[in-house]
């Protein structure tokens, strides 16, 4: 396969300008008359798209798909772009952009590229001829020095990055989503081993399955060094795989290959693929790391594609995803008894449903199955990083056997660091045990391990909330609603800040949106965000912990009418799924009803209720911490007040 020509970015231009205003490409801003006006990342990527397009009609799906080509937004943060962009221009007239009602809008004012005075050009172009041939040899050197030392050197102090992306079909009619982000599953798995290159994970790309984003893009957005891509195309027993590994600073491919092969021996191909990549990375491999990547786990071709199912649907990390990870990983199991990652894969769907964020199952239904699932894929490879990170979330969230968690944190640590989900869980093991700058560490390296994926940007909120930093907590929630402004996770955490900051009707808005978009009925049938759930399917009941934040900010509001209506619908939400005692207990805290509170408490501690871990630093329940009960059950579950 031939190195493919690489097509240049559009335009040449470093700024435009009109009437005193001054749009600085280089440096992603907006000036005026030499003073900057503050834009959000995405107001400035409209306001680029429609002064490049100056005196065209823009119509709004294509704006849309423009500024948020690879996520499913709705009008409204259109609308707030919009008028962001009008604020800062203080174009209330509509004299910059016109709207134009149902079709779309147009930027009128003339626009221009600036340019030095004409003499200020000639003296420059004199200068510039005295120094070409000096600066034209100095920077051919500087440039050589710096790629040779890249090429020899190769970043010492600094791993390489990667992603591997989903893999394409040959056809769009012959599509097989779990095989494709599947392969590139599989071969992030191994290339993890690698402790000289930090791998995005599949949570990280799995937002480019649908192809439309080029591999280039993807790794500039995902912050990477290189890219790895390629086609796939499954004919009866045969598998045809297409693959080349593209740096992103160089805009070139580095190498290329093609493999025809049975699918039973699509594990060979994964081997030789991880080989090449080590190779072309200059990756200097010890022993170990060439076992590990040479490592198979089954050689049941059809137990891989049941696990490769299992973990289709485990990364959409919903309650039905999960549920159906569940029935494919154990299909894989009754296909191979001994496929450890199939085992791994049980527990993760188990761990999830039954943390207190899911909260889908009974702590007491859920974790046993993690635990048994977890314990047998350490027996069959004590070598597997996500076994041990499962056992750690056991021992912490459920067993709350302190010393455990952290020897089977440890263990994952030491087999891959780079595990994002391993960096997240121990950031609340953390923050639980008191260790708030370990929490922050980890937080902030599970954000440098995957820069796009919600739930782990999304952490860094968390931890600044619980580390009672709300001005940094609302910041890391307004990046995280940046990447997607229709998950209910940030603005739930919006909620939670605006609460503590005093600013109730706010966090009562923001939890309203959250409790919708997770599928609860909301106050208005009618807005965008029930329509998105409704979309997705996912009405079925919302997530008790949104609701429940809801009550509470109704409750300190001194809305006592509503607070109460959230506490019997919590009651008509236990009916269809697993609504955690510690829910209500929050709820009556707000409310001022100690031993209402106090009462939820303990059903939530007979139910081993996951919540109870972050009693020493949860802010809602302070009022109750002068009271003796309160200390108690702190000790018994085994935490220091």
């Amino acid at each position: 396969m031939s190195d493919q020509p690489i097509q240049p970015g559009t335009g040449s231009k470093h700024s435009y300008s009109f009437e005193g205003f001054t749009l600085d490409l280089m440096r992603g801003c907006l000036l005026h008359e030499g003073q900057e006006v503050k834009l959000r990342p995405k107001s400035f990527d409209l306001l680029r798209y429609l002064v490049e397009r100056s005196g065209r009609l823009v119509g709004r799906a294509e704006l849309m798909q423009a500024i948020w080509p690879d996520t499913f937004v709705g009008e409204e943060s259109l609308a707030q772009c919009l008028m962001e962009v009008r604020r800062a221009l203080q174009d209330d007239s509509q004299r910059f952009v016109k709207t134009v009602p149902r079709r779309g809008y147009i930027f009128l004012t003339p626009v221009s590229e600036p340019a030095p005075p004409e003499g200020v050009q000639r003296a420059g172009i004199r200068r510039r001829n005295t120094r070409v041939l000096l600066l034209a040899s100095g920077l051919l050197a500087a440039v050589l020095g710096a790629f040779l030392y890249w090429r020899v050197f190769p970043r010492a102090n600094q791993p390489a990055t990667l992603a591997v992306l989903p893999f394409r079909p040959l056809s769009q009619n012959d599509r097989d989503e779990p095989l494709e982000l599947g392969m590139a599953d599989a071969l992030i798995t191994k290339l993890s081993n690698l402790r000289q290159t930090v791998v995005r994970p599949t949570s990280a790309v799995r937002r480019y399955l649908d192809g439309g984003t080029d591999a280039l893009a993807a790794g500039r957005q995902l912050q990477t060094d290189w890219v790895l891509e390629g086609s796939i195309q499954r004919s009866a027993d045969r598998i045809r795989v297409t693959v080349q590994l593209l740096s992103v600073r160089g805009e070139k491919p580095s190498w290329a290959s093609t493999f025809d092969e049975r699918f039973t021996d699509i594990f060979t191909v994964q081997d030789l693929i991880s080989e090449r990549v080590a190779d072309a990375l200059t990756v200097q491999l010890t022993g170990e790391e060439r076992k590990r990547l040479r490592k198979r786990y089954t050689d049941d071709a059809q137990a891989y594609q049941l696990y490769l199912l299992g973990r289709y649907h485990w990364n959409k990390r919903t309650s039905a995803g999960l549920n159906k990870g569940i029935e494919y990983f154990r299909q894989a199991i009754a296909k191979d008894l001994d496929y450890a990652p199939a085992y791994a894969g049980l527990a993760d769907c188990y761990n999830l449903l039954g943390s207190p964020d899911q909260g889908a199952l009974a702590p007491k239904e859920a974790f046993p199955e993690a635990t048994t699932a977890a314990r047998r894929a350490v027996e069959i490879d004590e070598t597997l990083a996500e076994a041990h990170a499962s056992l750690a979330f056991i021992q912490f969230h459920y067993e709350w056997d302190w010393a455990n968690a952290e020897k089977e944190f440890r263990r994952a640590f030491d087999l891959n660091p780079n595990y994002t989900t391993l960096q997240q869980w121990y950031s609340r093991y953390s923050m639980a045990m008191g260790r708030t700058e370990a929490s922050l560490a980890a937080s902030k390296r599970g954000a440098e391990l995957d820069p796009v994926d919600l739930p782990i940007n999304g952490h860094l909120a968390w931890h600044y909330f619980y580390a009672r930093q709300y001005d940094a907590a609302m910041e890391a929630c307004r990046r995280t609603l940046e990447l997607d402004p229709n998950h209910p996770l940030p603005h739930w955490q919006l909620g939670m800040v605006y609460e503590q900051k005093g600013e109730y009707q706010r966090a009562i808005g923001e939890f309203h949106i959250a409790y919708a978009l997770s599928g609860g009925s909301p106050a208005r049938p009618s807005s965008l965000a029930y329509l998105y759930a409704l979309e997705r399917g996912v009405l079925a009941g919302g997530n008790p912990v949104y609701l429940s934040s809801l009550g509470h900010a109704y409750a300190v509001a001194g809305n006592v009418v509503e607070a109460r209506k959230a506490l019997g619908e919590l009651d008509e939400l236990s009916k269809r799924r697993y609504v955690s005692p510690y829910e209500k207990a929050v709820i009556h805290a707000g409310l001022g009803e100690n031993e209402e509170a106090f009462a939820w408490l303990e059903k939530a501690y007979g139910e081993r209720a996951g919540g109870l871990v972050y009693l020493p630093v949860e802010p809602r329940l302070d009022q109750l911490r002068a009271d003796p009960r309160f200390g108690n059950l702190v000790k018994r579950v085994g935490l220091a007040p």
